[in-house]
């Protein structure tokens, strides 16, 4: 076990079955104590009805509500018939569990019944006692019963509240994870895809081009084999801090822009370095622009700009000219503007697209990369 690593409370690691067990002996214990108690003050017969009233409360985590009205009529009968006040306190110990394990409708419901119920018998006590010793008695019984239930009402909405977390951690991560493989493959299979469409196309009439074309369809092939590995890596190793994709940043935009596939013009400015986050996020938005272009203008002229802001944002610019002739649709997609918006939104960034009328398309983004990207 690491030195960061704590174990967990003794709590946390008993079983059903062995918390079970611990209910058993508890109850067992109290009901001897409650028992004796009763019979030194009513005789035996009322000191085996403290005994009997205790014992459901052994199972109440299998039977909850079950327990609690069985617990609740033997309270009753022995507040009304033997004059044992202290009835109550198995009648709360129930109600927490309820409160800890039952829905909140059904929960509140229960605590009524019970309150109800005990105030009327303690109002029917056989000895002679004062209005208002009957009174105390009935605010203090529901007192004692009231603060289990809350802390059983808190205890459930806080693992509820965790449970929700813990899902959507879950949603967020899957999400992170769809967005990085659709990223990384997205991008070289539709390289792949359009630059065999040419090679196919030029093979005959122009084998240097179609030997070119191939080239790219390797180069692309390969890098996204890289980046796979890349990232099953990270996934294979969770808790190491590391981020899906994080090797990717400005340093391979050039590997980038020379793989797309089109005639990428790329201008950046390196200074000041960009945080690794931002970094990211600019490769990434330049990444799927740049497969829109792939995929919707072919071969068309792109160009590609980064400018730092000042200190505090950079921008980025992609744009490509009119498609000499439209390529031919292919199914899937749909979802590139939406992934840079995310991409853009993540870093407290906008972005816009959109076509120019000279028949291209134009991406522009700004993302902040000093004080307002790190909230």
């Amino acid at each position: 076990m690491g030195d960061g690593e704590s174990r967990p409370l003794v709590a946390r690691r008993l079983r059903d079955g062995q918390w079970h067990g611990v209910d058993t002996v508890a109850v067992v214990l109290l009901a001897l104590a409650f028992g004796a108690s009763e019979t030194r003050s009513g005789g035996w017969g009322a000191g085996a009805v403290a005994a009997v009233v205790w014992l459901p409360v052994a199972v109440r985590r299998r039977r909850p509500v079950r327990v609690l009205y069985m617990v609740l009529a033997g309270a009753v009968f022995a507040m009304a018939f033997t004059g044992w006040e202290e009835s109550w306190v198995p009648v709360g110990a129930a109600l927490y569990t309820v409160a800890a394990r039952e829905p909140g409708r059904r929960s509140a419901t229960a605590l009524g019944c019970s309150l109800g119920a005990v105030a009327a018998a303690m109002a029917l006590v056989p000895r002679p006692v004062p209005a208002s010793g009957v009174a105390w008695g009935v605010v203090f019984a529901s007192l004692m019963m009231t603060l289990p239930w809350l802390v059983g009402t808190a205890l459930r909405e806080q693992r509820s509240y965790a449970e929700l977390a813990a899902r959507q951690a879950v949603t967020d991560e899957r999400l992170r994870i769809a967005r990085e493989l659709h990223d990384v493959v997205a991008h070289h299979l539709t390289v792949i895809a359009v630059r065999a469409e040419v090679a196919r196309a030029v093979a005959s009439t122009n084998p240097q081009e179609a030997e070119r074309t191939l080239a790219l369809v390797g180069t692309a092939g390969r890098t996204a084999l890289t980046e796979m590995r890349r990232m099953l890596g990270v996934l294979r190793s969770p808790g190491d801090g590391a981020e899906l994709g994080s090797a990717s940043g400005l340093a391979d935009l050039p590997a980038l822009a020379a793989g797309a596939g089109p005639r990428v013009e790329l201008s950046v400015d390196p200074d000041p370095p960009l945080p690794p986050g931002v970094e990211l996020a600019v490769y990434r938005i330049v990444q799927e622009a740049l497969t829109n272009v792939v995929r919707h203008a072919g071969s068309a002229d792109c160009r590609v700009k980064l400018s730092r802001m000042g200190p505090e944002a950079v921008e980025i610019e992609v744009v490509n000219d009119a498609p000499s002739r439209l390529p031919s649709r292919r199914p899937g997609g749909g979802h590139g503007l939406i992934g840079m918006r995310e991409r853009a939104a993540m870093c407290g960034g906008t972005l816009s697209a959109g076509p120019l009328a000279t028949g291209g398309f134009r991406v522009h983004a700004r993302l902040p990369c000093g004080s307002e990207a790190a909230r």
